[in-house]
């Protein structure tokens, strides 16, 4: 009975040291987020911006088209530079907290809460990154994450108090998220099989084709265009590892074995997704989320290794105990961790925990289970808590369908300009890197976003947009020199079967707008 009860806690408990490494990983993550968000501040937050207050509660307050009609923001309360400054400094403090482990508790819901705010302000710049991070951010609300290596724990003397691994509801859904992903994924990819051959199981072109979205590949990743037998051979490797890799860092036999060897592989994979296609912070969040899955036995190796560096730290001991004097004033009233189990926590989240299996199972709408498993009208408590998924990653089937935008502004004077770069010719032919054209990833997917028919709605306040940012840096109140007409259009390059020539690259006015 005891062998069943620790096997069960090594497979689907949390060892708190690994934790303590997601809490930093997922502070970091936030701070680098926050850091990258802060630089668009007026264009994507603000009334001047892409999408003001207005247009964000007409376009997605209204019904459920788009899945966003019940998400919510604090950021809509005010539509100025300052306030949404404001709100983007205090998730910084309280991301900071996260990650030195102070208040812990306090500073994850307040990260959680104002992270979901700031993702329902502007959904159009959302990735599946997002949507991976905010959902492990609400699994480890009901784990102690200050119990290892952070402040509340070395204030408050628990370290030695709490047990090594904790095992709770919260744990199995911190750890069976990121499977989640990777099994729907797959789903999503074996969806192709159904009414043709698909490019991840017939010719094996799936990475050939994502290799081929040129406003995501990075010089890395055209390099590799040159070996059709690596690029199949890494779609068949990718597929395999979403199907058979999160089985193993469940397996009973050789768990530490095998949930090692998992993490270091899914690590080595992300990292290679992140140096071939330009993605964001979307590997990071991944090799974040498998953090929970390290076996204990890595942190008594470490800790083990750790022994000279402490015999080098006891030499300045003088300045250690200044450091930790400044600490105790500075980091006043720490919180307690606290690894209790209560049975109304527990039936909360295996209620979510189900839920969100439910929706996931659902939004594969494999053998039309869409219109049977789960009705629409359950959709809002996934909206309100950030936990709507949807993982139909390069699924069912790659896009053939690549481009770049070329923003063409005509000034009264009769001249025309390039709105996104000013300094450099409007891109009619196709850039070297089309990747390097867009300043961030957010810009990178909202205007891949605004290049599908149903945002159409926002192509409208981009062009009010450019307008704006051209007439405040350039025209300086000359009114021959403010923007008369912007056109949007969408040079429109397809990606053919492997072996077959580039069809010519073809032009689609995406939208035209004039100004008195």
């Amino acid at each position: 009975m005891n062998r069943l009860q620790d096997k069960t806690t090594e497979l689907l408990g949390v060892d708190l040291r690994s934790l303590a490494a997601f809490r930093i990983g997922a502070a970091c993550v936030l701070l680098l987020d926050l850091w990258y968000r802060g630089q668009e501040i007026t264009a994507f937050f603000t009334d001047t911006g892409v999408l003001p207050r207005s247009a964000r509660i007409d376009i997605f307050g209204i019904g459920d088209q788009f899945g966003f009609r019940h998400t919510w923001s604090l950021h809509l309360m005010s539509g100025e530079f300052w306030a949404q400054l404001g709100l983007l400094l205090l998730a910084a403090l309280f991301a900071v907290w996260l990650l030195v482990g102070y208040r812990t508790r306090l500073a994850a819901v307040a990260s959680w809460i104002l992270l979901l705010s700031l993702d329902g302000r502007n959904p159009l710049i959302l990735d599946s990154g997002d949507v991976l991070f905010r959902s492990m951010l609400l699994w480890s609300l009901f784990l102690p994450l200050g119990g290892r290596f952070s402040i509340d724990a070395w204030r408050t003397g628990t370290n030695l108090q709490l047990p090594t691994r904790v095992v709770s509801m919260a744990s199995v859904a911190l750890l069976l998220q990121p499977c989640i992903m990777y099994w729907t994924s797959t789903v999503f990819k074996m969806k192709a099989l159904v009414d043709m051959p698909s490019p991840w199981t017939g010719d094996f072109s799936a990475v050939y084709y994502a290799l081929n979205c040129d406003a995501f590949t990075t010089r890395l990743g055209l390099w590799l265009r040159q070996f059709p037998a690596a690029m199949q051979f890494l779609t068949r490797a990718s597929l395999w590892l979403e199907i058979v890799g999160p089985l193993l860092a469940f397996s009973p036999l050789f768990t530490k074995w095998f949930r090692g060897g998992v993490v270091v592989t899914f690590i080595a994979f992300h990292v290679g997704l992140g140096l071939c296609l330009a993605l964001g912070l979307f590997p990071v969040i991944c090799i974040v989320s498998w953090l929970p899955f390290v076996p204990s036995e890595f942190w008594e190796w470490a800790t083990r290794r750790a022994t000279v560096v402490r015999l080098l730290i006891a030499r300045r001991a003088n300045f250690i105990n200044y450091l930790t004097s400044r600490a105790s004033t500075l980091f006043a009233n720490p919180e307690t961790p606290d690894c209790r189990r209560r049975w109304y926590v527990e039936a909360c989240v295996a209620i979510l925990l189900a839920y969100v299996v439910i929706w996931n199972v659902r939004e594969t709408d494999f053998r039309n289970l869409e219109t049977r498993l789960m009705s629409r009208d359950w959709n809002a408590p996934a909206r309100i808590l950030g936990l709507d998924q949807n993982w139909s990653m390069f699924a069912p089937l790659p896009r053939t369908e690549d481009g770049w935008l070329v923003m063409e502004g005509t000034l009264h004077d009769g001249s025309t300009v390039n709105l996104w770069e000013f300094d450099k010719p409007l891109p009619w032919s196709k850039p070297p890197l089309v990747s390097a054209a867009y300043h961030t990833q957010r810009w990178r997917k909202y205007l891949d976003n605004l290049t599908t028919d149903q945002h159409a709605m926002h192509r409208m306040y981009f062009c009010e947009w450019l307008a704006w940012r051209w007439n405040d840096e350039n025209a300086a109140g000359d009114k021959t020199r403010e923007v008369h007409r912007v056109e949007l259009s969408h040079r429109i390059e397809l990606t053919p079967p492997p072996g077959e020539p580039i069809p010519d690259i073809e032009t689609r006015i995406l939208w035209t707008w004039y100004f008195e």
